[in-house]
């Protein structure tokens, strides 16, 4: 196998073709994420994302999308923003992972995210996670049903939620996209205050990740979409959600809620009534990632295994990213992180333009 590494932004027609065709026909490979058009976007917002182009007998066989830090650092393309990340090769069976990345120029390669079903970074597991799944594949009916089945209090809960919301503040009208810039805006004004209030850091004030943001949101191809979706109460948004979709799979990225209209839960039910329309519009999936929410347990009938590790060659760089690594698992750990992500923040914010983990 060569390995030609190229900028993403210049890959060729025919190389984005033979990518989509990849994305489209794998079925580990199905979530936006590894679609070509969300590189690109990153590509757009960031001058460091290359793509490892994988030849065989001069036909191109894969694609391999990172971000380049300093000392030949690696990240996934999107870094934080990115809920799944791999190679996109359809035999990914002899494939060496350390080769690849020194092929890349790259002393590491971090990853949060990985598709377990790639044998190729099993051997740099070093936790593994669920990310949860809407399947509705059988309609929306069925689903409902199941959920009923397994969760009837938390959704009768919810359905009284709903009717309180309606009864005290009017008519509930949810759309499924909107292209107004407008609701954005109101989507990220909302995140950000909810990062402060929880002592997060917000990951909103970096300027290329808004950029992404708005580029995904202005994406509406037939392989790559951004799906903002809105539900009102007597025209007042109450709750938004930006997601991608790529074919039948909607991923759930940055949803948000007006905290005046929290004890309603407008994101779920947001969510629920996202579900509902999914089917007429061909999503039959809709991937809320990893995370141990409740909520996530309540709604999700099918999970897929993700994992984190580090692909590394020896390196002083490779070492200095192994004891950051535990810096940073030894903070979470203690009681006093959230103090310390406030403070990060009110001297300016912590990560630079470049990590956002």
């Amino acid at each position: 196998m060569i390995v030609r590494v190229v900028p993403a932004g210049s890959l060729s027609a025919r190389e984005l073709a033979r990518w989509s065709e990849i994305q489209r026909t794998v079925p580990s490979l199905a979530s936006p994420f590894f679609a070509p058009e969300f590189t690109s976007i990153v590509a757009a917002a960031r001058d460091d994302v290359s793509v490892a182009v994988l030849e065989v007998d001069q036909r191109v066989e894969g694609f391999f999308p990172f971000q380049r830090g300093r000392l030949g650092m690696g990240l996934p393309v999107g870094s934080i923003l990115s809920d799944y990340h791999g190679v996109v090769l359809p035999d990914q069976t002899n494939l060496d992972a350390r080769a690849l990345i020194r092929s890349c120029g790259l002393t590491t390669w971090e990853f949060h995210h990985v598709v377990d079903s790639q044998p190729a970074f099993a051997p740099f597991h070093r936790v593994h996670a669920e990310s949860m799944q809407i399947d509705l594949d059988d309609g929306f009916e069925p689903y409902l049903q199941w959920v009923q089945r397994n969760h009837g209090h938390s959704i009768t809960h919810l359905r009284r939620k709903t009717r309180k919301l309606e009864r005290e503040h009017g008519t509930i009208r949810f759309t499924a996209h909107t292209d107004d810039p407008a609701v954005l805006a109101t989507m990220l004004r909302w995140k950000s205050a909810q990062y402060t209030k929880t002592g997060a850091v917000d990951i909103l004030e970096q300027q290329w990740i808004r950029d992404v943001l708005g580029l995904v949101h202005g994406t509406q191809s037939d392989g790559f979409a951004g799906l903002l979706s809105i539900i009102s109460a007597d025209e007042q948004p109450v709750a938004v959600h930006l997601g991608l979709r790529s074919g039948p799979v909607c991923h759930s990225w940055f949803p948000a809620y007006d905290p005046r209209f929290a004890a309603y839960s407008p994101g779920l039910i947001l969510l629920l009534r996202l579900a509902e329309s999914a089917p007429q519009a061909g999503i039959t999936t809709i991937d809320l990632g990893s995370g141990g929410y409740e909520f996530k347990r309540t709604l999700t009938n099918r999970s897929v295994m993700t994992a984190a590790g580090a692909v590394e060659l020896p390196s002083l760089a490779a070492a200095a990213a192994r004891s950051r690594r535990l810096a940073k698992s030894l903070v979470r750990r203690t009681t006093i992180a959230p103090r310390i992500r406030r403070v990060a923040r009110s001297l300016g914010g912590g990560s630079s333009s470049g990590e956002t983990r």
